[in-house]
């Protein structure tokens, strides 16, 4: 772990109530958690499966549904969100949603779908990565315009949804019909128990750090006690924020150098070449390596880079796999045992520059549910990977690579 590590947050509640008093600076976001339990952990794939069971985990919330979401935008699966958030505000609940400026658009295209939100009480909070002034605060709720510099670069990339403080979603997936209607392909994790606090506090700081407020009052709801049960299982938040302490790339970085049995990566972008000499070792060690990755990414500069690598992974025994739709998943599977499951992808942004959270989960019962649910099925239907061949094709590749980090 790097030097810079803040002091390990124990306690989440208490931690929280240090930030309602005064400003929050954006170093307060670099929060160190110790490892923690989750009393029951379920991966869910693809958004027709994904979606219903988080709707009606927002429709039983009593006190507090919070969303931090890069792309949150209309559509027919915003429209159903929008309608269930409304009716929850309607009914008292208090609904706070952070999103992404370039993800989500709320001022332009997105805006009459943001208006109907905000008018209806819902308190939106925007991260503007692009501008160089900006408004600081809940969305269009006045004031003038400030130095944006904290947030210049620093895209919020977090898909995260936190219902009553016990229940917590997080997973690779936006509020976007492509996730539903099958053209990306996702997953989610669903968490019940303690680690639903570590998420929370996440989100309160990110709500705080953006001019939000959160009232004393409000934490006993926010972090209600989680009583041990015979399921729990370990589990840790890790969640990287602009800055020098970067718990999960640190994480993403001992999955790879720990795996010794097997190990399941899937990522839409893999450009990073540490994490891909990484792969290539724990290969060359004698562990089963599979990388899943998309066919036809949507970002062909970023598949351009990836493909420069295949004939090393490959080289290296490294099986890839290259799935027939967008596979837009970002996860990790180590030994059986260890499973991380987020946002992060292996490229310079998301794990050097960008907002980005995953949890790790200890339970071979979790690893073997992944196997089921996503790798094997995923496997099923994808083609080998192959190495880029002719002088053109490897001239391109290798120039995308050199430019991998700006990508």
């Amino acid at each position: 772990m790097r030097s810079s590590a803040p002091a390990t947050i124990v306690d989440p509640a208490d931690h929280a109530t240090r930030l309602l008093s005064g400003p929050v600076p954006r170093s307060a976001l670099a929060l160190a958690f110790p490892e923690t339990s989750a009393s029951s952990a379920t991966v869910h794939v693809e958004g027709r499966n994904f979606y219903p069971p988080m709707l009606h985990d927002i429709a039983t919330a009593s006190s507090s549904i919070h969303i931090n979401q890069f792309g949150f935008r209309p559509g027919e699966i915003g429209e159903a969100f929008a309608s269930a958030l409304l009716a929850k505000a309607a009914d008292g609940v208090r609904v706070r949603l952070v999103v992404d400026r370039q993800g989500s658009d709320p001022d332009r295209s997105s805006r009459a779908f943001y208006d109907r939100l905000t008018e209806s009480g819902i308190e939106v909070f925007v991260v503007r990565a692009s501008q160089i002034r900006a408004p600081r605060g809940r969305l269009r709720a006045g004031g003038s315009t400030r130095w944006n510099l904290d947030q210049l670069g620093h895209i919020d990339h977090r898909k995260v949804v936190v219902v009553d403080g016990r229940i917590g979603w997080v997973g690779g997936a936006g509020v976007e019909d492509h996730f539903q209607d099958g053209r990306f392909h996702d997953l989610f994790l669903r968490l019940e128990g303690p680690i639903a606090s570590q998420l929370q506090l996440v989100f309160l700081a990110t709500v705080r750090w953006l001019g939000g407020d959160v009232h004393a009052d409000e934490l006993d709801r926010l972090f209600p006690e989680h009583p041990a049960t015979a399921e729990d299982v370990p589990a840790l938040v890790l969640h990287n924020a602009p800055g020098a302490y970067r718990p999960l790339t640190d994480a993403i970085a001992a999955a790879l150098d720990g795996a010794s049995r097997t190990l399941d990566v899937v990522n839409p972008y893999v450009t990073d070449r540490r994490m891909v000499g990484r792969m290539k070792k724990a290969a060359r060690r004698g562990a089963r390596v599979r990388l899943f990755v998309p066919a036809d990414a949507n970002n062909w500069a970023c598949a351009a880079a990836q493909h420069f690598h295949h004939r090393g992974l490959l080289d290296a025994g490294v099986e890839i796999l290259e799935y027939p739709t967008m596979l837009h998943a970002k996860a990790f599977v180590r030994d059986g045992e260890d499973v991380l499951i987020g946002t992060c992808n292996l490229e310079a942004w998301s794990l050097r520059r960008f907002f980005e959270i995953d949890v790790l989960v200890r339970s071979t019962e979790l690893a073997a549910q992944f196997e089921e649910r996503f790798s094997a099925p995923a496997a099923a239907v994808s083609a080998p990977g192959r190495a880029v061949s002719g002088l053109r094709d490897r001239a391109r590749t290798t120039a995308f690579a050199a430019i991998s980090p700006l990508l």
